[in-house]
């Protein structure tokens, strides 16, 4: 079996949501997003960001990623709007063992709505059934208990916690990993309501 990375960047629909690419005129939604300390908490590994040049630097890696079959995120638009109000995607994929790391992220407006619980079962839909992962993880501080809480709905298991394991903002965090086995039983269908935000990596 062989991973089959896209060459043509994806574009997801679901009920209320069109997931695509980012672009350079993304930059003002990415930078209202992410300048937001409650969106980029403690247990974020991303600064907050304090000027639209560095979400324009942003936007370039996560396409620099896609380009070179490294990483896969999708910016999140409401329907019919072309606004960003979030990212999800593949932080990275592991060709030899079929295996993706999955986050997200959600501007802090629009926590509570269900779009992240609407958008991340396409990605990963997209990813066990068009790019032939086999498993996809997650790993999330645990303080982060709607991501942690998200997860776990959508059928992933904790697999326990890695100490130290991370390094951002001057200090070491504890992460705890959530795993999601192509042979587990689906992940429920997209739906509208029901509690999420949070965000993971």
């Amino acid at each position: 079996m062989a991973l089959v990375f896209p060459n043509k960047f994806p574009v997801l629909s679901t009920d209320r949501l069109v997931l695509r690419q980012l672009t350079p005129e993304d930059r003002d939604a990415m930078f209202a997003i992410f300048s937001d300390r409650e969106v980029t908490a403690d247990y974020f590994d991303l600064p907050t960001l304090t000027d639209a040049g560095q979400a324009a630097r942003l936007i370039g890696r996560l396409r620099e990623g896609f380009a070179k079959k490294q990483s896969l995120r999708w910016g999140i638009t409401l329907k019919p709007e072309n606004r960003v109000v979030g990212t999800v995607g593949f932080n990275y994929v592991m060709p030899p063992t079929l295996r993706g790391g999955v986050g997200f992220d959600l501007a802090h407006a629009y926590w509570g709505r269900g779009l992240m619980r609407e958008a991340l079962p396409a990605v990963i839909e997209y990813g066990f059934r068009t790019m032939g992962l086999n498993r996809i993880e997650a790993l999330v501080v645990p303080a982060n208990a709607a991501s942690a809480g998200l997860l776990r709905r959508l059928g992933f298991r904790d697999e326990g916690t890695l100490r130290d394991y991370g390094f951002w903002k001057d200090r070491f965090w504890d992460l705890t990993c959530f795993s999601l086995l192509r042979t587990d039983p689906s992940p429920a269908a997209p739906h509208r309501s029901g509690p999420d935000g949070g965000q993971t990596g």
